[in-house]
Formats: structure tokens, sequence, C-alpha cells
């Protein structure tokens, strides 16, 4: 069998250093499949060879020929990103032959020099041909989601592999194989018994009904056997296998090899393989229909738990909001926050300057809400959609006769909308005690800027406690400077009630959280604030991270996302005119 190796070898290939990226895409695959954190994935025009791919035990490595497993022509940046589910729907055959091999890697965990002593050559390839359909029982019983995927794949990995060896199979031991690779993949809950009827009368006319459920009850006994480090106890059923095939040969009257000759099949091998074919091609279609419908309920399932998600977020945080946004603004004598105001005063020409230019620059950031459209279409430019070719045939063959579109691409347009939301979150933690005057200064151009271009601005401050300075609707009419003498900071919360006051994650419009704070917090505040950067992203909501140090913590927080942060602030008003309106419209683009 060409495509799992049972001797030992060292290593035969090298990954083409374009195709690395997609080669750790594989390897995180396979090693998430077999439950296993060892296994290297060597991948690239021709690794592996003429097989879709193939797995070696000794080295723990898994071979993908990407001219097979995905067709001649693509390039990694075709493929896209294989470790998600979408991408996975896309290429149904590749996905399906990592996912073999994978099992393998899980399930096939014996000796392999071991076999070469224990067992004949007959026996080891009895023992190899009911491996294929042990591994895929046990695979499509823990994975049955990903059963669709070894139908589209497994007749194709026959083809390969006996295309590769050739004619050295006499016409009995070749109705015997495919009865292992093909029939026995119906018991394993794999290809389904429309794929393979011509198939199987094919093989019956060689070996006889009663020989043929003999074949059956041995894989049958395989496909339960689950002592996966020990082959064993496989062996009697690997030798009984033999024995059967040895004596139907012999009753056929079979030459020990094929009756085709140097270079092809006999009469009979030749048709067993045209319904090979054919069964490979039925199999490709049904899997196309059986994986649409995978595809369609995994959607449905993510999308209701998706909404129920959101539902619960969103009243969680409309609850904190209320909680918080219920009292009057400022500390409450019932905070648990020790800040104060220190200061109320006017603001000054050069806050009220800096208040205009930074509303003039969100203006020229045109912040427009995206509108996407996904255009299918018979011709390129775009991405290969691979399941529409094989829906095209799959049409084709039911005389429906409509072209496929298999080319998709996405544009991209901007409507314009007036409105932004622009929410504040302030730290007020010990930390913060040298930065209150320019936060405060921060704080009230935000909220002028965004009142001049007619947004909507809430405000809140953090420390022990969270409390309100800004409700959504108002402004401030001067510029406030609170201590901050609070020992810790509740980042989690005041997100969650910034969000339940202006609904950013769910809102529409153009959508900016400003958060003016060091990013200096425990690890449980830390990360709070990285799920929640995270999730502003997935919504579409620009996010400013505004800090007076160097900013170490603040890019920490915001680790993984597309948050801007502006570090080592003037103090200036001027200066952090400049700065914000640049790194607000920055923000917005990159949410855009």
């Amino acid at each position: 069998m060409g495509h799992i190796q049972y001797e030992k070898t060292s290593r035969r290939y090298t990954t083409p250093a374009e195709w690395l990226s997609v080669g750790a895409q594989i390897g995180t695959l396979v090693n998430e499949m077999s439950d296993r954190s060892d296994l290297v994935a060597l991948i690239g025009p021709g690794v592996g060879g003429p097989v879709p791919a193939s797995f070696n035990p000794s080295n723990a490595e898994v071979e993908v020929n990407v001219d097979v497993a995905f067709g001649k022509g693509f390039m990694p940046e075709d493929i896209g990103d294989l470790r998600e589910r979408s991408t996975q729907f896309e290429w149904p055959k590749a996905t399906g032959v990592i996912f073999h091999e994978a099992l393998h890697a899980r399930f096939s965990r014996f000796d392999v020099e071991k076999l070469g002593k224990d067992l004949d050559r007959d026996e080891l390839m009895a023992l190899i041909l009911l491996e294929e359909g042990r591994i895929e029982s046990f695979g499509t019983t823990m994975f049955p989601e990903n059963s669709g995927f070894l139908r589209a794949c497994a007749l194709e990995i026959v083809l390969a592999d006996i295309s590769e060896e050739g004619a050295n199979e006499s016409d009995t031991r070749m109705a015997a194989r495919l009865a292992a690779l093909a029939l026995a993949r119906v018991d394993a809950g794999v290809l389904k018994d429309e794929d393979v009827a011509g198939l199987r009368s094919a093989i019956e006319s060689k070996i006889s009904a009663e020989k043929l459920e003999q074949l059956r009850q041995i894989w049958l006994a395989a496909q339960a056997y689950d002592r996966h480090h020990d082959a064993t106890g496989l062996y009697e059923l690997a030798r009984e296998w033999a024995r059967i095939v040895r004596e139907t040969a012999e009753e056929n009257g079979d030459p020990e090899s094929g009756a085709g000759g140097a270079g092809g099949f006999g009469e009979f091998v030749e048709g067993l393989m045209e319904e090979l074919e054919n069964a490979a091609d039925s199999a490709a279609i049904g899997a196309y229909e059986q994986l649409d419908a995978q595809q369609t309920s995994e959607e449905w399932k993510e999308e209701a738990n998706s909404r129920a998600k959101d539902a619960k977020r969103e009243k969680e945080n409309r609850d904190v909001a209320s909680e918080v946004f219920g009292k009057g603004t400022g500390p409450m004598a019932d905070s648990a926050s020790r800040s104060m105001l220190r200061e109320r005063r006017d603001a000054t020409s050069a806050e009220r300057v800096a208040a205009v230019k930074v509303a003039q620059m969100l203006e020229r950031a045109k912040y427009r809400e995206r509108d996407e459209t996904e255009i299918h279409s018979i011709v390129p430019p775009g991405r290969l959609r691979t399941r529409a070719l094989v829906q095209g045939a799959a049409l084709k063959s039911r005389g429906v006769m409509q072209q496929a579109e298999p080319w998709r691409r996405t544009v991209r347009k901007h409507t314009d909308d007036p409105t932004l939301t622009i929410g504040v979150l302030v730290d007020i933690s010990g930390s913060m005690g040298e930065a209150m005057q320019p936060m405060a200064t921060t704080a009230w151009v935000m909220s002028m800027a965004a009142r001049r271009v007619q947004g909507k601005c809430a405000m809140v401050y953090y420390g022990q406690d969270v409390f309100p300075t800004l409700k959504p609707g108002q402004h401030l009419d001067q510029v406030e400077v609170y201590t901050a003498p609070d020992g810790t900071e509740k980042f989690n919360k005041a997100f969650k009630a910034i969000d339940g006051a202006l609904n950013l994650l769910s809102g529409n419009g153009a959508r900016l959280l400003v958060v003016v704070s060091d990013g200096c917090y425990t690890h449980e505040e830390r990360r709070s604030a990285r799920e929640w950067m995270t999730a502003c992203q997935r919504a579409g909501v620009g996010v400013l991270w505004l800090t007076f140090d160097v900013g170490n913590d603040a890019r920490d927080c915001t680790r993984g996302s597309s948050a801007v942060v502006m570090s080592n602030l003037s103090s200036s008003p001027e200066s952090i005119a400049t700065d914000i309106g640049m790194a607000a419209a920055k923000a917005l683009t990159a949410a855009m």
C-alpha cells in the first residue's frame, strides 16, 4: 500500500519554502485529529510520490502530495487556512486524505518492524488491507462529522495505490483487495451501498458469495479490534484472510502474478478498475451532497449558538450598564472606588482647538459602514470553490444542465452613515496618577469631537469600581480631573458597562472604543481585555488605546487584535489632538 509505510525509512522529502505555512496548518490538523503532538507534515508538489498522502509511523511524518490532494496548478495562497472548518469544506478530498492519515497516526500504533518479522508477505498485506477499514471505522464513530471527507477521498486513495503498484496481483487477489478497500468501507460507515454496487457485482463474479461473506466476517472482526498499540490480535484474522484468498485463487486457477503482464492489467482487472473508477465518481458525488448537508447543519448550529451567546452577552452587558449608568455621574458614596473629583474647569482655548481638530480628522476618516456582497461566477478571478465543481458533476449526472459557478469573490463597498458612536474607558488606578491631567483633557476632547460630528459618546472611569462620567447623549461642559488612588482595575466591568450602554459590539454604523490606560492589570483583567479586543475586531469596532508611558502593557492587552496603540503621549492639548485624531482615523479604518 503506497500511502502507509510499514518499513522504517529516513526522511525522503522536505517542504518547499512557499508551502511551509500550509504545511504548518496540516501539521496542526493531524496532531489535533490524532490526539498527538509529535507529527510533522511534509507537503509540496510530488511529496510522497503519486498517492495523495502517506504516513510514516516510524518517523511520525505525514506526507501530502499537493498536486494529487488539491489538484495541479494551485498555489498556497489559493488554499486558505485549512484549520478553519469552512476551508475544509472547500477542499473535501484533501481534507479526507489528511484525516485518513491522522487516523493511521491515532490508531495504527503498532511496531512496524515486528509486523514484518511475525507475518509472511500475504499475511502482512492482509493485515494492511484490514487496517484501512479498521481505522476509518473508529474514525467515523469518533468523528461522524468528518465521514463525508473520507467518502470523498477513500476510493481515490485506492485508485492511486493500485495504479502505483501496477499489474502485480492475480485476478482473485485484486478482487479480494478491492473487497477489503471498498466493500469493507461500507460496513465502516464511509461508503454507501450505492457507491459500490457495480464494483460489488464485479467482485462477486470472481469470489463466491460464501467466500465473500467469510471475508466480510473477518473485516468486521478487525473493525471491532480496539487494541491500537498491539497488532497481535489481528494476526489470526490476517492469516485466515490470506488462507481464504489463496484457496479461492487456486479454485479459480489464477497464476501467482497478474494476468496482464508487465505494464498492464488483465481483462478481468481492467473491468474491475473501470468499476472502481465509476465507484469513485459515485462516492465523490455522494460525498458532495453529504458534506453540503453537513456544512449547512453546522452553519445553522453555529448561527444558533452565536445568536444565543450574543443575546446572553448583550443582556449581561445591559444589566451592568443599567447598574453603572443608573446612578449619577462621578463616584457615588456606595462605590468601591476611592477616586474623587479634584477639579472642574472650563476648557482652555488650546483644548477647544484640539477638539475641533479631532472632529475634523474624524470627518476626513469618512467613517462608513462596510457592505459586503459575495459574487459567484463561472470564470476567474476569485477563489476556486471545488465543491461547486462537484455539484456541477452531480447535477449533470441527474440530467440537470446547470452552469456551475466555481469561482467566488467578495466585493466590498462603503455606504455613508452619519452616526459615529464612541465609548471611552479611563483608568483611575494608582499607576495612572501622573497622567490624570492629560487624561481629563483627552476625555473632554473626545466628548466634544463626538458632539461636533453629531456622534454619540459615553464614558466611564474604572479602578476598584466603575462609575460614569458621561452618559449616552450627554456631553462634558467642562474638563473634569479625577484622582487616581485605586489599587486595581475593573476593566472587564468597565467594558461591559460601555458596551451595554452603547451597543458597540452589536450596533451599526462606525463605532470606536477609546481606552486611556497603561494596561498594567492583573492576569485575569488582562485576559478579559484581550478577549474584548478580539470581540471588537470581529464586530468591526475600531479600538484606540492611549497610554502616556512606553506602552508595553497596553500592547500586551491588545495582542492579536487590530487595536491601534498610541504610547508616550504628550500632555499638551495640541499634540494630543494631532496624535488622537490620526490614531482614531487609523483605528476606524482598520475596523472597516
